[in-house]
C-alpha cells in the first residue's frame, strides 16, 4: 500500500496544474538558490536566512517523500479540487532559472488527467475530511482514505470517474460556511477593536480544552495574555507562561509590529520559553508570513533554542468563534 502525502500549492492554479500534468509538482517557499540538496550539506550557522526558511518549511520534500510515494496536490484555498500523482525518480529536484518562487519540484507520474472536485459524489465525506486538514503538508494515515485514493487514481486512469455529479448539499454547506466565516470576521473586527479584541481572544482561549489563561494584562513586555497548555492525556503541564499577542487589523497586513511584539515576548519571557502565539485579524500576505518565519529562525539561531511562532489567522479565529459563540456571548459582558 503506497504512502500518501497531501501538499498545498497556492500560486497560479492554471500554471501549477499544467506543470503537474507535465510531471512537475511544484512547491513554494523556494526562491532562486534554495536547492534542498545543497542546503542539507551546510551547517546551520552557515546557511543564509532564505536557506533556513526554505529548509524549515520544505525539508519534508527530501526527508520524508520518496519515489513510490503518492501526493495529493491542493491548488486552491480553501480546497475545491485536487490531483493525485506518484513520485518517480529522481524524486526531488530544484528548478534552474530565476523564478521568484515554486522552484522545488517533485517529479511525478500524474494519475488524474483532470482535477477531482472535493464535493464530487465519488469523494466520500470521510476522504474530504482527511483532505481538508490544516497544514501545508501532512501524511494521510486512515486506511480507508488510502484505499479510496487508490481507487480514484485507478478509475481516473481508466476514464471511469464521474466528475460532474456533485454532492449538492455538501457544496452548499461549504459556500455557507465560507459566507458565515466572512461575516464573523467582519463583525469581530468591527465590534471587538483594540483592547476589546484582547478580551475576546482571552475568552476564546478560556473556552478551549487544555488551555488555561494565567495572566490577563499587558505589562508592556510584549504580550497581552499568558496561557498554560495542558497534556490532554495526563493533565500535566506541557508548556507554561506561553505569551499571546492579539492584533486587530483590516485589509492586507503590512505592519511588522506584530512580529516585533512576538520577538519582545520571547526576549522578555522566561529563559526556557520557546513558543509565542499571535491572534491576528487581517489578510496575511505571503511577505508577512515569510517575515514571521524569518524572525523565528533568526531568534532560534541567536538564542540557541528552537523558537516557534504560532499564528492564529482570521479564518481560524472565525472557526473558533463559531464553535464557542454561545459561550462567548454569555461570558463576556458588553459583547455586542
Amino acid at each position: 500500500m503506497p504512502r500518501y502525502f497531501k501538499i498545498i500549492c497556492l500560486d497560479d492554479p492554471k500554471w501549477l496544474l499544467e506543470e503537474f500534468h507535465q510531471g512537475r509538482a511544484r512547491f513554494g517557499w523556494s526562491g532562486p538558490g534554495t536547492d534542498l540538496r545543497e542546503i542539507r550539506q551546510k551547517e546551520w550557522t552557515t546557511r543564509t536566512e532564505a536557506e533556513r526558511v526554505a529548509w524549515s518549511y520544505t525539508k519534508f520534500l527530501i526527508e520524508r517523500i520518496c519515489p513510490g510515494d503518492r501526493i495529493v496536490v491542493q491548488p486552491d484555498q480553501p480546497i475545491q479540487r485536487f490531483v493525485i500523482g506518484e513520485v518517480i525518480d529522481p524524486g526531488y529536484e530544484s528548478s534552474p532559472g530565476t523564478l521568484p518562487d515554486f522552484n522545488h519540484i517533485l517529479h511525478v507520474n500524474p494519475l488524474t488527467p483532470q482535477p477531482i472536485p472535493i464535493n464530487a459524489t465519488v469523494v466520500s465525506a470521510a476522504l474530504k475530511h482527511d483532505l481538508s486538514k490544516r497544514g501545508h503538508y501532512y501524511e494521510i494515515y486512515p486506511e480507508q482514505s488510502i484505499q479510496e485514493l487508490d481507487l480514484l487514481a485507478q478509475n481516473a486512469q481508466q476514464n471511469a470517474l464521474d466528475l460532474t455529479s456533485i454532492r449538492t448539499d455538501e457544496n452548499t454547506r461549504d459556500r455557507t460556511l465560507q459566507a458565515i466565516k466572512k461575516g464573523i470576521i467582519a463583525e469581530v473586527s468591527r465590534l471587538w477593536p483594540s483592547k476589546d479584541f484582547e478580551r475576546l481572544c482571552e475568552v476564546l482561549c478560556d473556552s478551549l480544552d487544555y488551555i488555561e489563561v494565567k495572566e490577563r494584562k499587558d505589562g508592556g513586555r510584549g504580550w497581552d495574555l499568558l496561557v498554560r497548555i495542558v497534556n490532554p492525556i495526563t493533565q500535566t503541564i506541557l508548556l507554561d507562561d506561553v505569551p499571546v499577542q492579539c492584533k486587530n487589523y483590516t485589509g492586507p497586513v503590512t505592519s511588522t509590529q506584530p512580529i516585533d511584539d512576538l520577538e519582545r515576548c520571547i526576549r522578555n519571557s522566561d529563559a526556557d520559553t520557546r513558543l509565542a502565539i499571535l491572534f491576528i485579524l487581517g489578510d496575511l500576505t505571503p511577505e508577512f508570513r515569510l517575515a514571521v518565519q524569518a524572525k523565528q529562525e533568526t531568534l532560534s539561531q541567536e538564542l540557541k533554542r528552537g523558537i516557534t511562532f504560532e499564528v492564529i489567522d482570521q479564518d481560524r479565529i472565525a472557526e473558533l468563534y463559531a464553535r464557542y459563540i454561545g459561550d462567548t456571548v454569555n461570558r463576556v459582558s458588553g459583547a455586542v
